[in-house]
């Protein structure tokens, strides 16, 4: 995606309601930092037809910006089969995890079993690096 946008995926999700893996890697996050995800009223009616199916979720460059926070806790609050989500992020410091433990609601996640992962750049890989995959499908995740 060249900005991360909810709009956008949700237009997907809507186009492949079976969509179970999802990979999100933004190449200006500068311009995604500016733009607003705001999501509570604008899709309030969406949210309770939507059955959002997706079991994993990886993204690359989780900034903790504003936008970032309201892109991800729309699937902590929304995505009831959620195995898994995975953020890329440069500071993994418990300080920086305790705070966007908090800003993300992860202790109200709608997927009581899903797991959420902050990982460092040094465990996500580009495409063209990855020597070892975890899994075959995930192309950010590299074992550490």
């Amino acid at each position: 995606m060249d900005i991360l946008s909810l709009d956008t995926v949700i237009d997907l999700m809507k186009c492949f309601p079976c969509l179970e893996k999802m990979y999100i890697q933004v190449n200006n996050q500068s311009l995604s930092a500016k733009r607003k995800n705001l999501w509570h009223r604008k899709h309030r009616q969406l949210t309770r037809c939507l059955d959002i199916r997706l079991k994993t979720i990886v993204l690359e460059r989780y900034q903790g910006t504003m936008s970032d926070v309201q892109f991800v806790t729309f699937f902590v609050l929304n995505a009831k089969v959620l195995e898994s989500m995975t953020l890329q992020v440069r500071d993994n410091s418990e300080k920086f995890i305790a705070e966007h433990w908090r800003k993300l609601q992860l202790e109200n996640k709608a997927s009581r079993g899903a797991q959420f992962n902050f990982r460092t750049h040094s465990c996500l890989g580009n495409v063209r690096d990855i020597k070892h995959l975890r899994d075959q499908t995930d192309p950010f995740i590299l074992r550490c």
